[in-house]
């Protein structure tokens, strides 16, 4: 055992703070790996035996590397050895996973991305569980959590499929300004360096993630938006799904999973804003073509929500109610038709500031039934229900035996401590967008990729001039990018 765990703990413990010792440093994670490769052999038939010594002696937050080669033996032996229980070793995992060096961990990436994986088959752990520790693994790989891996969609199919979304939320709520090159330059810098950029040590290279194509940031996209609207977040389950209708199509071409997040995108833009949301002007013009032929009964039904047509919104939802049950929307389109008289109240501010109850109750209509509420009790009832969900910005007023709706003046003073954390919050930010800025025009100045995109984008600008009678048959797809993913609302 001594000569293994010898071999597993030869690294460097101190890290590395100036340029001649992030080198050497780097020789030195190199070498180790080296040594690991060559008595891989040795290695993988003791392990077993010692399985419990090596990994208490071992700490994860030091011997990164060695803690996680003695796992990756573990994990793939079904009976995990004589001397290490199944829970025992998933303890252990839990360990690593909340305290493993991130920088050594980029030297043994496509181990730690295998590690990953295996956690997000489920089998391993419970879900939420599972779901917690692969959120914490991203972070941890990449604290400012704005480059996209393929870790991201495992976890959002694993979120989303079994309802434990509320625990990949800080995942979720990451802006991802970067993708993972095939091969990634690091300006001649070790991979050990603290400075580099998420882009320049997660890649295909260091295999930290698999290769992502279109498809795979659409369905994470798509899986973002039904996890938001599985809480009913509708604001950003909109913003998802509109990722995914204006991400830019190959050779005009439409995918399926554009379309079905196009139809949700109308339904909880509805929600979000109480009218019919507007396309992204850098929406490809096929792409909009599409979705007015493959959405034309969501879009009918939005120009009646937004028109104030209680009767033909209730006609709308009950003549397709076999087209939302096929397209998996039904509960988006209850929720539509629940939600109708409530924007018609919100809409009442525009124009009063205070008003009666039972104007309230006269002015509206219910979706549900075409009329107004019965009585200025259940207009009550509503209101009192919108205002404590924080739909409504308002109060209700006693006049004597008249209650009244009082809306919040949008222009309320704020206290200097209240202003003071603003203008904090609004000045970090600003130096935020600033770094990932220049981040970003240094990453695509630098690269050619870059310039001959510019120059096929043009090329095709002035080619699309001539083929703008194309036909919409061809301009979706054949390839079903929905497989995998559940038709749930």
């Amino acid at each position: 055992m001594d000569y293994i765990h010898g071999i597993l703990t030869a690294q460097p413990v101190t890290k590395a703070v100036t340029v001649s010792a992030t080198k050497v440093y780097d020789s030195s994670l190199r070498q180790h790996l080296a040594t690991l490769i060559k008595n891989a052999p040795k290695i993988r038939a003791d392990v077993p035996t010692y399985a419990v010594d090596l990994l208490s002696t071992l700490d994860p937050a030091v011997h990164s590397i060695g803690y996680l080669v003695v796992l990756e033996i573990l994990l793939e032996r079904s009976d995990s050895g004589p001397m290490i229980s199944q829970e025992c070793l998933l303890d252990k995992v839990v360990e690593f996973v909340l305290h493993f060096d991130p920088i050594q961990i980029r030297y043994y990436g496509q181990s730690m991305s295998a590690l990953l994986e295996k956690i997000a088959c489920g089998k391993l752990f419970p879900p939420t569980t599972a779901v917690q520790l692969l959120s914490i693994a991203i972070l941890r790989i990449d604290p400012t959590g704005s480059l996209f891996t393929t870790t991201h969609l495992l976890l959002a199919k694993l979120a989303y499929t079994s309802n434990t979304v509320e625990s990949a939320m800080e995942i979720f709520d990451c802006d991802i300004l970067f993708y993972p090159n095939m091969s990634s330059s690091k300006d001649g810098k070790p991979l050990c360096d603290p400075s580099l950029a998420p882009v320049a040590y997660i890649s295909t290279q260091s295999g930290l993630t698999d290769t992502v194509r279109p498809a795979t940031v659409l369905e994470y996209d798509h899986l973002r938006g039904l996890a938001y609207m599985s809480l009913g977040l509708w604001s950003k389950a909109r913003e998802a799904f509109e990722k995914v209708i204006s991400h830019p199509s190959k050779d005009k071409s439409v995918s399926k999973i554009m379309i079905e997040s196009h139809k949700r995108w109308i339904l909880v833009g509805l929600l979000s804003q109480g009218k019919t949301p507007t396309v992204p002007p850098f929406t490809s013009g096929s792409a909009n073509t599409c979705y007015k032929v493959t959405g034309r009964s969501y879009i009918n039904l939005a120009d009646a929500f937004s028109n104030s047509n209680a009767e033909k919104l209730k006609s709308l939802i009950e003549d397709n109610a076999s087209l939302w049950e096929e397209d998996g929307t039904g509960s988006l389109v209850a929720e539509i038709l629940s939600s109708y008289q409530k924007w018609q109240i919100i809409s009442l501010r525009q124009v009063y500031q205070r008003v009666g109850i039972s104007q309230v109750r006269e002015m509206t209509l219910s979706a549900q039934t075409g009329k107004p509420l019965e009585n200025d009790g259940e207009a009550l009832s509503l209101i009192r229900q919108m205002i404590e969900s924080g739909m409504l910005d308002g109060h209700i007023e006693q006049d004597g035996s008249e209650s009244y709706l009082s809306f919040q003046d949008d222009n309320d003073v704020v206290s200097e401590a209240q202003f003071a954390r603003q203008i904090a919050q609004s000045h970090h930010t600003i130096e935020l967008l600033g770094k990932h800025y220049q981040a970003m025009n240094d990453r695509l100045t630098g690269s050619k990729e870059y310039v001959k995109h510019l120059v096929r984008e043009q090329k095709r600008a002035e080619k699309d001039v001539t083929d703008a009678g194309i036909g919409f048959d061809s301009q979706i797809e054949d390839e079903d990018l929905m497989a995998g993913i559940l038709p749930h609302t």
